[in-house]
C-alpha cells in the first residue's frame, strides 16, 4: 500500500511542475486559485510527517498565498509573495524525498538547467539492468540524442509515442542509431494504437518516475520535475504499458521493415 510520504511526494513533484505564472495583474483564474489552494493544504498535511525547523514558516506561506489573491493591481508584489509559497513547497519536497524509500526518488529542475535535465534522467537511465521504457506522446529526436544514450550499454531501450503527436525527427533519429550502435545498443521504437498522455520511465518493468514535460521540453522554459512513481501506481502503470507496447505498432523506416 502507498505511504502517504510517497504520495505527498509525488503530488509535491506535479505542482512543482504546474506553477502558474503569478507574475500578472487581475483576478485569478480558477486554475491557479486552486494550485495555490492545493499547494497549502499539500504544505499543511506534509508538517505532520516531516519536520519542519521553523512552525512560522507554514503562517507565512498562508499569509502570503492570501496576498497572491488580493494584489490584483500590482503584478510585483503577488509574483513575490507567490515566490514564498513555491521556496516553502520545494523544501517540503527536499524533506519528503529523505523519506520515499526508493534508490532514485528522482529530481526537480529549474527552467532552463538543461543540464540538470540531461544528468536527472541518465541517473534514472543508468540503474537500468535489462530494459527501459520511454513513454512521450510528443517524442522527437530529442528522446535519443540527449536521453535514451545515457542508458547503459546492451540495456533494451523502447520508445513508445503517440501516432499523431510525435516528430518526424523521431524517426530519422532512430535510423541513425540503428546505424551508429547495432546490437551493442538495441533500440525499439512503437506507435501506440491509441493516444497517450503520461510521459514515463520504466525501469526494467519494476520501476516507474513520472515525467512532468516531454523531454524535448524539459527544463526548456519552465521547471520540469522527475518523480518516483509510488510503488501501488507503478504496478498498474507498468502492466498497462506493457499491453499498450505489445499492441503497438512499429515505427517503420522509408526503405521498409527493419529486421
Amino acid at each position: 500500500m502507498m505511504s502517504t510520504s510517497d504520495e505527498l511526494y509525488h503530488r509535491a513533484g506535479i505542482l512543482l511542475s504546474q506553477v502558474p505564472n503569478f507574475n500578472r495583474q487581475g483576478a485569478l483564474s480558477a486554475e491557479e486559485d486552486h494550485w495555490l489552494a492545493a499547494a497549502i493544504a499539500l504544505i499543511e498535511r506534509a508538517s505532520e510527517i516531516v519536520p519542519m525547523p521553523d512552525i512560522l514558516e507554514i503562517f507565512d506561506a498562508k499569509y502570503a498565498a492570501k496576498m497572491v489573491v488580493a494584489q490584483i493591481a500590482n503584478a510585483h508584489l503577488r509574483a513575490t509573495n507567490a515566490r514564498i509559497v513555491i521556496s516553502l513547497l520545494r523544501r517540503v519536497l527536499g524533506r519528503l524525498e529523505l523519506q520515499v524509500q526508493t534508490a532514485i526518488v528522482g529530481a526537480y529542475v529549474p527552467a532552463g538547467d538543461l543540464e540538470e535535465a540531461h544528468k536527472a534522467v541518465g541517473d534514472v537511465l543508468r540503474t537500468a539492468v535489462s530494459d527501459v521504457l520511454l513513454v512521450d506522446p510528443f517524442a522527437d529526436e530529442t528522446i535519443l540524442k540527449a536521453y535514451a544514450e545515457r542508458a547503459p550499454d546492451n540495456v533494451v531501450v523502447r520508445v513508445l509515442t503517440d501516432p499523431d503527436k510525435h516528430e518526424p525527427t523521431l524517426k530519422a533519429a532512430r535510423e541513425i542509431w540503428k546505424q551508429q550502435y547495432g546490437d551493442k545498443r538495441p533500440l525499439q521504437v512503437r506507435l501506440a494504437n491509441a493516444p497517450l498522455h503520461d510521459r514515463l520511465i520504466i525501469v526494467d518493468g519494476k520501476r516507474a518516475w513520472t515525467v512532468t514535460q516531454s523531454f524535448k521540453d524539459l527544463a526548456a522554459t519552465r521547471p520540469t520535475t522527475i518523480v518516483s512513481t509510488p510503488n501501488e501506481i507503478a504496478e498498474l502503470k507498468i502492466r498497462a504499458y506493457q499491453d499498450i507496447w505489445s499492441g503497438a505498432a512499429r515505427i517503420v523506416p522509408a526503405s521498409g521493415p527493419s529486421p
